[in-house]
């Protein structure tokens, strides 16, 4: 069962759905947009070098610093991973939310999530977008580049105690070592 916006809105009034900053006006009918935050990582990568799951991989973070009350665009390029985070910060006791992809973005190339789209109920942060394109396409920040929809989970609710906590839920977080 998925989550129409006014519930989305009735639970964060209760309390049992943290979005901070929350905006009435990103619901949806059946989703809550989110934006586009202000940092940007990056997997530097040599010509010859592998990204490698099992090891560190040296990653450039950039921050789009403020210029004069505006935040530059940013362009990114075919070919390219670029991990970005939303804006806001999420958090839901007992749901299973899913980010998705806002169908303007996509009708021009845009995809924000390879495949890191679920998030269990209990985790708190921002969340990582793996953001790629087709084309060359602007970007700035504060604009709406997702959404999550939430579901009813059945059964007991084990919280999320994954890798991604703390200082590594905020910010655009490259992955860590499997082990």
């Amino acid at each position: 069962m998925i989550l129409t916006g006014p519930e989305i809105r009735k639970r964060v009034e209760a309390g049992e759905i943290r979005i901070d900053p929350f905006d009435p006006a990103m619901l949806n009918p059946a989703s809550i947009d989110l934006t586009l935050g202000e940092h940007l990582v990056q997997y530097r990568q040599l010509e010859h070098e592998v990204l490698d799951p099992f090891a560190v991989n040296p990653t450039v973070r950039t921050e789009l610093v403020e210029m004069g009350g505006e935040y530059p665009d940013l362009i990114i390029r075919p070919g390219m991973l670029y991990l970005m985070h939303t804006r806001e910060r999420v958090w839901a006791r007992s749901l299973v939310s899913v980010v998705d992809g806002k169908s303007s973005l996509g009708r021009l190339g845009v995809s924000v999530h390879q495949t890191a789209g679920y998030v269990d109920p209990g985790f708190d942060g921002q969340l990582t977008l793996e953001v790629t394109c087709i084309y060359p396409t602007r970007l700035r920040f504060g604009m709406r580049i997702a959404q999550l929809r939430f579901h009813e989970v059945v059964g007991e609710v084990e919280p999320y105690a994954g890798r991604y906590v703390g200082e590594a839920a905020t910010g655009a977080v490259a992955a860590r070592p499997l082990e």
